[in-house]
C-alpha cells in the first residue's frame, strides 16, 4: 500500500470524527481492542493490518468495514478504501453523513462517476440539500471539466522526486528581481510625477496664465525615454552603493527557486509518524531551470525544520518573511503522567530571513491559530495584504474550510478570520490554497465536482463579489489526489503535486506550462475605459491612437477611440500601465493608471490640447503658419544693446515663453529673424544680426532643451526696418531700439 503523506496533513484535522455506527465495541477480543486503540491513536497503517486480520478470522462487522475503509481513505488509497466502504454500505439504510461523502469520493476516484452521483444524491437528501445534487450531474460537470482541459503543455515530473513524498513547491522571489522591481517602481513613480507635472504645466499655460511666466524646471527627457528601458541589472550594480544601479534591457526571472516538503530520509535515524509510518516532512530548496524543471535539492538552512512535520510555505513578495505549516505535539494534560495521550495539531508559523537564513520562528497568534483546532497551508494574496489558510475550526465533520485574514501594514493581523463562503467551502475538504499574481485563487477540494480524490480548482469573484469556481481540467487533474498548485503568472510555468499512477514516490512534484488561461463566464481581466476630449471645445475625439505601456516601458497594445470618442480595453490585473494618447494636430498626453483587480473597472478621462490653439488672457487664439509669435503671444520684443548680441535678462524671460510653447506644442517649429537698426555699415549690420540670430537660437536649444531641427533662423541686418529710421533719418534712441529685434515666425511641422 502506498501511503500519501499529504493526506496526513489534510486529515490530521480529523481528530475525532471517525465515529462508527454503534458505540458498543467488542472489547473482549484483545486484537480488536488493540486495533481500535491504534485507530484512535491515528496509527492507521497498524490499525488496518489488525482489522484485516480480524476480518480474515471471520469478524463480519459494519463498524470494522467502516474503519478499514478509513485507514485506507486517510492515506489516499481510494482503491482499497472503496472495497471496504462498499462492504460497509451493503444493505445499509442509513449511515453517518461523512461515509456517504467518503464513499462518493472513492467511487469517483475509481472512475465510477454515475455511482458516485447516486451516493451524493443520497447524502444531500439526508442533509436536506436536494438542490445541491444538481451540480453533481456527471454529464454536466464532466463536460465543464473537458472544456477547461488541454490548456497545459510540457507536463512532467519535476526532476527531484524521491521514492517518498515530495510536494508543495512554493515559489521563492528572486532576490535580484526584487531589487529590480523596486528600482522600476522608483522610476515609475518618478515618471508618473513627471507626467503629472508636465500635464499640469500644459494646463496652466492653456488656462490663461501668462504663457511661460515661469521657466520650465523639468529637463527635456523625451528622446531619452524612447531609447531606454528602465530595468535594473543588479548583478552589475555597485555592491557598496545600491543607488548606482546599471540599467539594462534584460528582465530578470521573478522566481529561480522553490521550497518544498519531502519525507525522504534526512538522517540515519529517521523519525516516523504513526499515522502513515513514514518519515516526518522537512522543507528543502530546489533550483528552477529555464525549462521549469527542478534540480539541486538541498535541506532548507536555518531554524525552520523541527523534529515533526513542516510543509507548505509561502514567502512574501520581498522575500523576507515566510509562513509555513508545522505539526505541534503536546501532552493532553500538561504536567501530568507521561502515559497520557499526546495531541497533535497543525499550526501556522512565521520565519524571517536574516543573513540568507531563515530564523526567528514564531507561532502565529489568534485568529490564525485557534486552541484545540488545526490551521495550515498558508497563502498570500497578490499584494500580500491578505493571508489565506485552511482550518477545521467550524466543521462538524472536522474536514477543512478556507479562511482569509487581513495583514496589517505595521505588522500583525486583523482580529477576525473570515471563511470564504459557501461558493468555496463545502461539506468536504477544501485545502492547499494558492493565489497567483493576478489574484486568482487556486485550491484543492473533494467537495466540488471533480474527477476523483482531490481536484484543483480556480476561483475569482464576479461583479457581485461572489466566487465563481472552475475545475482546472485535465491533465492537471486526475482520478487521484491533485493538489498544491502554484504558477508564475508571467512565465506561465508552474508546479502541482499528485499521487497519480506512474510517479516516482508516494506524492510527486510535477511541472507544467499553461498555454491558455482558464475560462470563466465573465471577463477575467479588468476593463479600462474612457473618453478623449478636446480641451477647448469639449468635443469627443474619434480616431485617437491609444497606446498602452507596462511599467517596463514595453508596448502592450494599441487601440483607437471610436466614433463617440470612447475606448475600452481589458488588461492583466494588478499591473500598472501608462496610457499614451496621440492624434494629429493635438498634443500627446500620458496618463498613469494603477493596477486593479479581476472584475474591476477603471475610468480614464483624457483631454487633448489642439496644437495650434493657445489661451492668451481670456482669449483662445488659433495659430497658423507664418504667424509672428511676438504679436500673437503679446511678447515683449527681444531687444539687444547697441552694437551687441548678448541677450538681456528681460529678453530671456520672453524667450522662456517661446520655449514653453514649443514644449507643449511639438508640431510647431520656428524661424528666428534677427534685425539691426540702420546705423553702421550694411555689411557690419548683417554680421551683427546673424550673431543675434545665433544667440537667440542657442538659448532656445541649449538652455531650453528644444530639438535643433525645430529651430532655425537668419540675420537680416537693416533690410527690414519697421519704422522711418533708415540711413540719414534723424530718430530718437527709442525709435532705433525698435529695429534691434528678433521675431519668431511659426512653421508647422508635418
Amino acid at each position: 500500500m502506498k501511503i500519501k503523506i499529504h493526506k496526513v496533513l489534510v486529515l490530521l484535522f480529523c481528530l475525532s470524527n471517525t465515529v462508527c455506527f454503534s458505540q458498543k465495541q467488542q472489547t473482549k477480543d484483545k486484537k480488536l481492542a488493540k486495533a481500535n486503540a491504534e485507530y484512535e491513536n491515528f496509527s492507521f497503517v497498524k490499525a488496518g493490518k489488525l482489522y484485516e486480520q480480524l476480518v480474515n478470522k471471520g469478524y463480519d462487522s459494519k463498524e470494522i468495514y467502516a474503519r478499514l475503509g478509513d485507514t485506507y481513505f486517510f492515506n489516499a488509497d481510494y482503491y482499497n478504501a472503496l472495497q471496504w466502504y462498499t462492504k460497509m454500505m451493503e444493505d445499509v439504510t442509513s449511515a453517518p453523513s461523512e461515509y456517504y461523502y467518503r464513499y462518493s469520493v472513492c467511487l469517483r476516484a475509481n472512475d465510477q462517476h454515475e455511482e458516485g452521483l447516486a451516493v451524493m444524491n443520497a447524502y444531500y437528501k439526508k442533509e436536506g440539500k436536494e438542490d445541491e445534487a444538481k451540480k453533481w450531474d456527471p454529464v454536466t460537470y464532466l463536460k465543464a471539466i473537458a472544456a477547461q482541459s488541454d490548456r497545459y503543455d510540457n507536463l512532467s515530473q519535476a526532476g527531484i522526486n524521491s521514492p517518498f513524498s515530495d510536494f508543495g513547491a512554493a515559489l521563492v522571489p528572486n532576490e535580484e528581481a526584487v531589487k529590480q522591481s523596486l528600482k522600476i517602481a522608483q522610476v515609475e513613480k518618478s515618471d508618473k510625477d513627471r507626467i503629472i507635472r508636465e500635464n499640469a504645466e500644459k494646463r496652466r499655460n492653456d488656462d490663461g496664465n501668462k504663457l511661460g511666466a515661469k521657466r520650465e524646471i523639468l529637463v527635456q527627457e523625451k528622446k531619452k525615454e524612447n531609447q531606454e528601458k528602465f530595468i535594473v541589472n543588479s548583478k552589475e550594480s555597485d555592491s557598496k552603493n545600491n543607488d548606482f544601479l546599471i540599467l539594462s534591457s534584460e528582465k530578470l526571472p521573478k522566481y529561480k527557486e522553490v521550497i518544498y516538503a519531502t519525507a525522504k530520509d534526512s538522517g540515519f535515524f529517521k523519525r516516523k509518524h504513526n499515522w502513515s509510518e513514514k518519515a516526518f516532512l522537512k522543507l528543502y530548496t530546489a533550483q528552477i531551470d529555464e525549462d521549469g524543471n527542478l534540480h539541486n535539492a538541498k535541506k532548507l538552512s536555518g531554524d525552520v525544520n523541527s523534529k515533526y512535520h513542516q510543509s507548505t510555505p509561502v514567502i512574501t513578495s520581498d522575500g523576507l518573511t515566510m509562513y509555513f505549516t508545522r505539526l505541534v505535539v503536546y501532552d493532553k494534560i500538561k504536567n501530568k503522567a507521561k502515559n497520557k495521550k499526546a495531541i497533535s495539531n497543525l499550526k501556522i508559523f512565521q520565519a524571517q530571513k536574516v543573513n540568507n537564513k531563515w530564523g526567528d520562528v514564531k507561532e502565529l497568534p489568534y485568529p490564525i491559530n485557534v486552541e484545540g483546532t488545526s490551521s495550515a497551508h498558508p497563502a498570500l494574496s497578490a499584494n500580500n495584504d491578505d493571508l489565506y489558510f485552511v482550518s477545521n475550526r467550524k466543521k462538524k465533520t472536522n474536514d477543512t474550510d478556507l479562511y482569509v485574514v487581513s495583514r496589517k501594514k505595521g505588522g500583525g493581523f486583523a482580529n477576525k478570520a473570515e471563511p470564504l463562503g459557501e461558493e468555496i467551502n463545502t461539506y468536504g475538504r477544501e485545502t492547499f490554497p494558492f493565489v497567483d499574481n493576478s489574484d486568482v485563487l487556486y485550491f484543492s477540494s473533494d467537495g466540488h465536482p471533480g474527477l476523483g480524490g482531490l481536484d484543483i480548482f480556480a476561483a475569482v469573484k464576479d461583479e457581485e463579489g461572489k466566487y465563481i469556481v472552475a475545475n482546472v481540467g485535465e491533465p492537471i487533474n486526475s482520478t487521484s489526489d491533485d493538489f498544491a498548485y502554484s504558477i508564475d503568472s508571467d512565465s506561465k510555468r508552474g508546479f502541482f503535486s499528485s499521487n497519480r499512477k506512474g510517479g516516482t514516490g508516494d506524492d510527486d512534484l510535477y511541472t507544467f506550462l499553461e498555454t491558455k488561461a482558464i475560462s470563466f463566464p465573465f471577463k477575467l481581466n479588468p476593463v479600462y475605459s474612457g473618453t478623449v476630449k478636446d480641451s477647448i471645445s469639449g468635443q469627443k475625439l474619434r480616431g485617437v491612437e491609444v497606446t498602452i505601456f507596462n511599467d517596463l516601458k514595453e508596448k502592450i497594445k494599441t487601440i483607437y477611440s471610436d466614433e463617440s470618442g470612447e475606448f475600452s480595453v481589458d488588461l492583466e490585473p494588478l499591473k500598472n500601465y501608462t496610457f499614451e494618447f496621440k492624434k494629429k494636430g493635438y498634443t500627446t498626453e500620458k496618463i498613469a493608471a494603477k493596477g486593479i483587480k479581476i472584475g474591476e473597472k477603471k475610468e480614464i478621462q483624457a483631454v487633448l490640447f489642439n496644437e495650434l490653439e493657445v489661451v492668451v488672457g481670456n482669449q483662445v487664439l488659433t495659430l497658423k503658419e507664418g504667424d509672428n509669435l511676438t504679436e500673437k503671444l503679446k511678447l515683449k520684443p527681444i531687444y539687444f544693446d547697441y552694437g551687441g548680441y548678448t541677450l538681456r535678462k528681460s529678453s530671456k524671460l520672453e524667450l522662456d515663453k517661446v520655449i514653453n510653447l514649443l514644449k507643449i506644442r511639438p508640431s510647431i517649429s520656428i524661424l528666428v529673424k534677427s534685425h539691426t537698426d540702420s546705423r553702421g555699415k550694411d555689411d557690419y549690420n548683417l554680421r551683427l544680426s546673424k550673431n543675434r540670430a545665433k544667440t537667440t537660437m542657442d538659448y532656445i536649444v541649449l538652455e531650453g532643451g528644444i530639438e535643433q531641427d525645430r529651430v532655425w533662423g537668419d540675420g537680416y541686418g537693416e533690410s527690414q526696418l519697421i519704422n522711418k529710421c533708415s540711413n540719414n533719418v534723424q530718430c530718437s534712441e527709442a525709435e532705433h531700439e525698435l529695429n534691434r529685434r528678433s521675431e519668431f515666425i511659426i512653421v508647422i511641422k508635418e
